[in-house]
């Protein structure tokens, strides 16, 4: 897993010795990393720009938790940013295919 769970708390403004949602973060940055992988049929190969698009994901679904609010218009759909970057990597040949063994 290339984003640490150090790398998503300082981007979630969390600090270190804050510990009671590390399993959730852990669990979230997992979860971005296989839905980007099911959007895009891609794996990250260490790239910088699959990593913003783990991060943006877990920032965005660590902030709206919730699935229903009585507030209508209160539940944000996936960013702009991170559904260009999801498109990007679909379409950009530097990225492994999911399945492909091939260095």
């Amino acid at each position: 897993m290339a984003v640490t769970l150090a790398q998503a708390k300082n981007w979630l403004k969390i600090d270190s010795d804050i510990t009671d949602d590390d399993e959730l973060i852990t669990e979230l940055i997992s979860a971005a990393n296989e839905y980007i992988e099911g959007r895009t049929g891609k794996r990250n190969n260490g790239s910088a720009l699959y990593d913003q698009c783990i991060r943006l994901l877990v920032c965005h679904w660590y902030e709206n938790r919730a699935i229903y609010s009585s507030k209508p218009g209160a539940i944000n759909p996936i960013p702009h940013s991170a559904d260009a970057l999801i498109i990007h990597i679909a379409q950009c040949g530097i990225f492994p295919t999911i399945g492909d063994d091939s260095p």
